[in-house]
């Protein structure tokens, strides 16, 4: 047989909005989209949270089938005793082995591929938790996870030693993560590729997003950082040339998400609830019966199955200035309903709320509990701002200088990846491959799509407004408002 020279890199930038991607900005990204295929439509998932959609960009499907339903969720079956922060990797660990290895409900794309006789790879300079949920599997699989955030959590064990030799110790971490990009960097280039030479990497950038959260999105520190994004991927374009010029390397470069601007302070959803009567707090305990858990957009979850309860909480809410769009698990008292935003997991809350954000425009702001400033950046909810991320591939199976308005998203990363390495898709995914990209596919204008609009049932307050889109079975959130 001869040697297989097929590889895919999958490189993130977290949270960069398309619309920064330009050639005064972004050179090496925007050329490296100009050369290749630029998805204009593409789509986050909802939470519009990063590990909810790093598990959909590893798996191909949406959360009602992995059960990763938030960064934060209430999983009796596998965190009994608090809300699961999935941003903790000691949490994961322990998520995981109560789990027994299926706290994601699919198989992952490193998964799939040492089942196919291939390798893979993956580096994550982002949260801890995110870090270990790129390639959950590194230990139990033998590949390679160098997770920056949590060097104990990377595998092979001890290979972070073996980086420190060779790279010197990591950088102290502070805004922006600049030197935490470049290192990133310097260990995929120096590293993984002569030392694993993956068939599939995947390379995931913490900023600008956390550039955005602190210090604003569009802010002359994000600015700065999104150059130095974009000249470390100049050099892995550099370095790759020959390889992508020869057919054996192809590349996926996008973003998990968008975000939107903060308007205020937190609201303290849990103590309004309190003020309101309700036995809220921070965990489901004996003397709790609700939790909310998210930032400008989340959930509320119920210590116990309680209709009565679910239709006051939906009333107050819907008195509030601060509510938008709200999804319950049957769709009662004029919300709509968990499977509209396809969260409908025995994991998902009992309320999945939006806040209400002021108008519909680019640049909008919205209410929120987050602990980020206000005037800076966050995400999880449904506008347009925060689900509408970037993808774009290049390489010698990619149509150059097309750019495609059909919806796409995270969820067809793992089925693309698979088909580029002549892999079989499998019939679960919930994503499907982007044949319009490719050099022997359909033209993206030939590619059939279909837009519904879903409206709540309630005659009077506020409705909440779902916009869908659809490509066979592929669905995706453009967005959704109330009205």
């Amino acid at each position: 047989m001869p040697a297989r020279t097929k590889r895919v890199l999958v490189v993130v930038f977290d949270a960069l909005k398309p619309h920064f991607v330009t050639p005064e900005l972004m050179p090496n990204l925007s050329g490296f989209a100009g050369r290749g295929v630029m998805c204009a439509n593409s789509h986050s998932v909802f939470f519009t949270e990063t590990r909810v959609n790093q598990t959909a960009v590893t798996s191909g499907c949406l959360p009602y089938q992995t059960g990763l339903v938030a960064n934060r969720f209430v999983a009796p079956d596998v965190s009994p005793d608090r809300a699961l922060n999935t941003g903790d990797t000691a949490q994961l660990e322990q998520a995981f082995a109560r789990a027994t290895g299926r706290l994601i409900g699919v198989p992952t794309l490193g998964q799939m591929l040492i089942g196919a006789g291939r390798s893979y790879a993956a580096l994550s300079a982002g949260t801890p938790g995110g870090g270990r949920l790129i390639n959950h599997s590194a230990r139990a699989d033998g590949t390679f996870r160098y997770a920056m955030r949590c060097p104990e959590a990377s595998c092979p064990p001890g290979v972070e030693r073996l980086i420190d030799e060779r790279f010197g110790p990591l950088p102290t971490y502070e805004l922006p993560a600049t030197a935490w990009i470049t290192r990133a960097v310097d260990v995929y280039l120096d590293y993984v590729e002569p030392e694993i030479r993956p068939d599939a990497m995947l390379l995931w950038l913490c900023e600008p997003d956390e550039s955005f959260h602190y210090h604003g999105i569009g802010s002359d520190v994000s600015l700065d950082t999104i150059r130095h994004v974009d000249s470390c991927f100049g050099r892995i374009l550099e370095r790759h040339g020959p390889e992508i010029e020869r057919g054996d390397l192809h590349i996926i470069a996008m973003s998990d998400h968008g975000q939107i601007t903060l308007a205020g302070d937190p609201l303290d959803i849990n103590g309004q609830l309190r003020a309101a009567g309700f036995a809220a707090g921070e965990q489901l305990d004996a003397d709790t019966t609700c939790l909310f858990a998210g930032s400008n957009a989340g959930g509320i979850w119920l210590r116990d199955d309680d209709p009565a309860l679910t239709a006051q909480l939906v009333t107050w809410m819907q008195s509030t200035s601060w509510c938008g769009p709200l999804f319950t698990r049957c769709g009662v008292s004029g919300t709509l309903r968990l499977a509209d935003v396809f969260l409908d997991h025995p994991r998902a809350p009992e309320i999945a709320l939006v806040m209400r954000a002021n108008g519909a425009a680019e640049g909008q702001a919205t209410w929120h509990d987050s602990s980020y400033p206000a005037g800076g950046g966050s995400h999880g909810g449904l506008s347009r701002d925060e689900l509408h991320n970037f993808i774009a591939l290049g390489g010698a199976a990619i149509k150059p200088g097309v750019v495609s308005d059909a919806p796409c998203g995270n969820i067809d990363i793992t089925p693309t990846v698979l088909a580029l390495l002549g892999l079989a898709v499998a019939e679960h995914f919930d994503g499907r491959v982007l044949t319009e990209a490719f050099v022997d596919g359909p033209a993206p204008t030939d590619v059939a799509a279909t837009r519904e609009t879903k409206i709540s049932a309630n005659a009077a307050g506020p409705q909440t407004h779902l916009m869908v889109s659809q490509v066979g079975h592929a669905r995706y959130i453009d967005q959704a408002w109330i009205a």
